[in-house]
């Protein structure tokens, strides 16, 4: 696993991974990296939809900044601010480290560079800097315009299964957040709020959150390249 150190700027805590920044080429990052604001004036980044408001940065090197927001209704009281209950509880520590543990066991998720917790009272704000998947694109959108072979599907399942069998589940299993690069090999983002979970239930449970995805996106999109039977092509790579 990747070691977190972490620096104190103000109310600003910052968590970076030398090993991580080493391997990238680029230097521990500064506060002003963990701000979107920052980012939006400079002429290599650009923004990206969803929720976090992701920013997306090409140099010093491919990165994706996500500011950590709310969802559902508790996002219209205080949709930035989290309740601060220690460093290591904090959104961008336990992702970072989700991330650099299963890079390390060979799992193909991105790498985490830096994390920001900004102290405000009894609550915080964060951000979280990572490796950006190079010459990839998500799932869903390659479904939008193209199909994916038979073994494409059983490939995705692997993943899965090799996800689950580490015992992690992800909290956001969607389409959107599996990437396909140009080698033809799939990723998984997006772990925030994901984490370890004992027993078995859980799976069939998260295995049914993706399968709800694909068949959404069918629905909006008559041209979108799935079916039950690439849904049973997955279940027979998860299964193998």
């Amino acid at each position: 696993m990747q070691a977190i150190e972490t620096f104190q700027s103000g109310r600003h805590s910052l968590l970076r991974c030398p090993s991580v920044c080493r391997a990238l080429g680029i230097q521990l990052p500064p506060v002003e990296w963990l701000q979107s604001s920052y980012w939006q004036q400079q002429q290599h980044a650009t923004a990206a939809s969803g929720r976090g408001q992701a920013v997306l940065i090409a140099s010093p090197a491919p990165m994706v900044l996500r500011d950590y927001c709310r969802g559902g209704l508790v996002r219209h009281i205080a949709r930035r601010r989290f309740i601060y209950s220690g460093l290591a509880n904090c959104r961008p520590f336990r992702e970072l480290q989700l991330l650099n543990t299963l890079r390390s066991a060979g799992l193909p998720v991105p790498r985490g560079i830096a994390g920001r917790v900004s102290r405000y009272g009894m609550t915080y704000e964060a951000s979280i800097l990572m490796e950006r998947i190079p010459n990839s694109r998500e799932v869903h959108e390659h479904l939008c315009q193209d199909a994916l072979a038979p073994s494409d599907w059983q490939r995705m399942g692997a993943l899965i299964r090799q996800l689950h069998d580490h015992g992690v589940y992800h909290h956001d299993l969607n389409i959107h957040n599996i990437m396909l690069d140009t080698n033809n090999r799939f990723w998984l983002i997006d772990f925030d709020k994901c984490g370890y979970k004992n027993g078995q239930q859980w799976k069939a449970a998260n295995l049914a959150r993706l399968q709800r995805s694909l068949r959404k996106e069918k629905a909006v999109h008559s041209n979108y390249a799935f079916d039950d039977s690439h849904w049973q092509r997955l279940l027979t790579g998860y299964w193998a």
